[in-house]
């Protein structure tokens, strides 16, 4: 189903993009603005042709708030349940079970400015080549996000199990390489976060068709490429702490979490699909 998406989305913008041909560009005298949606987010880029093949482009992405994925990440509690069931004469108004859940999401975090050029081989032509720059200007921004919050009545439990035990060691945590790594309070919930963090400069190679200053008022680019980040700056943090094996992370963290960690520790790519609508100013 998603090949056939594809396949229908690239036939679309092939058949746009042979009507809006841009026969009388002229480098410097016309200028383009683009507003684009793709697997990194929205963007939006100027664009003005320097010759009659190459195009500079600049513009800022940025990726949405909401989370993207949906996971959970299990904190075993059974010992705090014993303690609980131990200790009846305290009685505990809030109860744990053998488990504890954090319900996270996962987030991508694509804020990046970006300076690209587009080279047109054939004359009068709508395929291009693309290559560029991306470039975030706070260096911890995360590449990647996962944050959770467990219950209310989780995170009543653990505080009501400190103040009747006199035990202010006890937390909701997740083990990772023999350490632990407690969730913190935020708004009465447990709140616990991992950041994957690239370098500020990322790469980025690409194809695709259309022209970035149209013929006519509107034209409709379709473009597929790769970010590309060098994994020597890349690191994991949970609670601001630096994890040094990804793979142990991404266990503890669950198997949803655990497929994106894996690919990004392996793969220093990021893939992207853009659909773009350029309008033409001059």
């Amino acid at each position: 189903m998603m090949r056939k998406t594809i396949a229908t989305i690239f036939a679309i913008c092939m058949a746009c993009c042979c009507a809006v041909a841009q026969d009388n560009m002229e480098p410097f005298r016309h200028f383009s603005l683009g507003a684009e949606i793709g697997l990194h987010g929205l963007g939006v880029e100027v664009a003005v042709p320097v010759h009659k093949k190459i195009v500079f482009k600049a513009g800022y992405n940025w990726a949405s708030k909401s989370d993207l994925l949906k996971t959970d990440i299990l904190i075993d509690t059974r010992e705090y349940k014993r303690i609980q069931e131990e200790n009846e004469y305290l009685r505990f108004e809030n109860k744990f079970e053998d488990e504890v859940i954090i319900n996270s999401g996962i987030r991508f975090g694509m804020n990046n400015f970006k300076a690209m050029v587009n080279w047109y081989p054939f004359s009068l032509g709508r395929f291009y080549l693309s290559g560029g720059l991306y470039y975030t200007f706070n260096r911890k921004d995360p590449f990647i996000r996962v944050s959770g919050t467990t219950t209310r009545e989780d995170w009543a439990a653990l505080k009501e199990l400190r103040d009747k035990t006199h035990r202010y060691d006890f937390e909701l945590a997740i083990n990772i390489e023999d350490e632990q790594y407690a969730a913190v309070n935020r708004e009465n919930r447990g709140y616990l976060e991992t950041d994957f963090i690239t370098g500020q400069l990322k790469y980025y190679l690409g194809m695709g068709l259309g022209r970035c200053v149209p013929n006519k008022t509107v034209g409709l680019q379709f473009e597929v490429g790769a970010m590309i980040y060098n994994s020597k700056e890349a690191a994991l943090y949970c609670q601001d702490k630096k994890i040094e094996s990804i793979r142990e992370a991404s266990i503890a963290l669950g198997d949803d979490v655990k497929e994106v960690l894996e690919y990004v520790d392996k793969y220093p790519v990021y893939p992207q699909l853009t659909m773009r609508f350029s309008f033409r100013m001059m």
